[in-house]
């Protein structure tokens, strides 16, 4: 069909014949769940629906995840959930390994850094008492010349604003 110029196709018309119904789709997935092989629908067209091999005796269109009225799972059904169970486990380990190796990694830094806020300690300590010590010598020194610490205040605030006045203009 020709519409302003361009060639358009429309689509074509669907019969039921030609429509690709779900069944085959599904059939073609693979999946337990699906229609396809294990279809057990009866012969009036009744739709029922059977997602295990063997399941034909399970009449009205559910599948047998439920147990029977002995209270018993089908095979195929403890077979899934224990795949989807190892899967699961799996998973988990795989998170616990991480989890393990990130809470070792943390206790590394925390022992590493312990150790290093110890040794900033002791540098600290041992700086303190080398300026105590430098002080005292400094205000012995002081004592010894006989100039008060009223005039080295004034000369070094003279020093201050002789600095300042130079700097400035």
């Amino acid at each position: 069909m020709k519409l302003y110029g361009l060639e358009v196709q429309g689509r074509p018309a669907s019969t039921p014949g030609q429509r690709t119904s779900s069944r085959t789709a599904a059939s073609q997935s693979g999946s337990p769940y699906s229609l396809g092989q294990f279809d057990n629908s009866s012969g009036n067209g009744g739709a029922s629906f059977g997602a295990y091999p063997g399941s034909s005796d399970n009449p009205g269109g559910y599948r047998p995840a439920t147990p029977n009225k002995k209270g018993q799972y089908s095979g195929a059904v403890l077979d899934e959930l224990e795949s989807q169970n190892d899967e699961q486990v799996g998973e988990m380990s795989k998170r616990v390994k991480m989890l393990k190796d990130i809470t070792v990694a943390i206790g590394t830094e925390i022992r590493d850094s312990t150790a290093f806020a110890e040794k900033m300690n002791d540098q600290f300590e041992g700086t303190r008492n080398r300026l105590r010590g430098t002080m005292n010598r400094m205000l012995i020194m002081a004592e010894r010349t006989g100039i008060g610490w009223r005039i080295w205040l004034g000369f070094f605030a003279f020093l201050i604003l002789l600095f300042m006045y130079v700097w400035l203009f």
